[in-house]
C-alpha cells in the first residue's frame, strides 16, 4: 500500500505557495525557470494519482524527487524574500542569475553528498562559495562573472577527478516530461 501522505503534502503545499508559484510562472520568471519542468511533472503525476489505479512505484519515486526539490528550491528562494528582500519578489527578480547560482551551488552539493565516496575538502568548497554567493545576495550586490565561472571549473574539476557524470534534475525532468507528452 502506497503512502499517500506525500501527496496530501504537496497538496497542502502547492496551497501555501499559490501566490508566489503562480507569480513565477505567470512572469516566467527566471527564479522558476531551473525547476518549471520539476513542476510540471509532479503536477501530472499528482492528477494521475487521482485517476489512474494502475499508478507505478516508479511513478511514485519520480514524484516524490520532483516534490522535494523543488520544496527546497522554492524553500531557498523564500528564505532570502523574507530574511533580505523584504518579501519584494520584484527585487528579488532583479538578482535572478544569481539566486539560480546559489541555488546550483546547493544542488552539486547534493549531487556530491549522494555519491559512495566524496572527499570533504570538495564538500567544503561548495559550501564555501555557496556562503560567498550568499552574502553578495544578502547585501543585494551583484555576483561577480568570475563567480560564475569558479563554479564551473570547481565542478567540472571535481566531477572529472571521480568520473561522474552529473545531470541536473530539471534536465532529467524535462525528459521525463517528454516521454509523459506534457511539453
Amino acid at each position: 500500500m502506497r503512502d499517500e501522505r506525500v501527496y496530501h503534502e504537496y497538496a497542502n503545499w502547492k496551497i501555501e505557495n499559490h501566490d508566489l508559484l503562480k507569480y513565477l510562472l505567470e512572469s516566467n520568471s527566471d527564479l522558476i525557470l531551473r525547476f518549471k519542468h520539476v513542476l510540471d511533472v509532479t503536477d501530472y503525476l499528482y492528477d494521475r494519482l487521482i485517476d489512474d489505479k494502475h499508478y507505478t512505484d516508479e511513478e511514485d519515486q519520480i514524484f516524490e524527487t520532483g516534490f522535494y526539490y523543488a520544496f527546497d528550491q522554492l524553500e531557498q528562494i523564500n528564505q532570502l524574500l523574507k530574511d533580505n528582500y523584504q518579501n519584494d519578489i520584484k527585487d528579488l527578480e532583479k538578482r535572478a542569475h544569481d539566486v539560480n547560482l546559489l541555488l546550483s551551488a546547493i544542488d552539486f552539493q547534493n549531487e556530491l553528498i549522494s555519491l559512495e565516496s566524496y572527499e570533504q575538502k570538495d564538500l567544503e568548497s561548495l559550501i564555501k562559495f555557496e556562503e560567498e554567493v550568499l552574502k553578495i545576495l544578502q547585501s543585494k550586490d551583484e555576483v561577480p562573472k568570475a563567480m560564475y565561472d569558479h563554479l564551473d571549473d570547481l565542478t567540472y574539476e571535481m566531477f572529472q577527478r571521480m568520473n561522474v557524470e552529473y545531470f541536473p534534475i530539471d534536465d532529467i525532468f524535462l525528459e521525463i516530461a517528454d516521454e509523459l507528452g506534457i511539453l
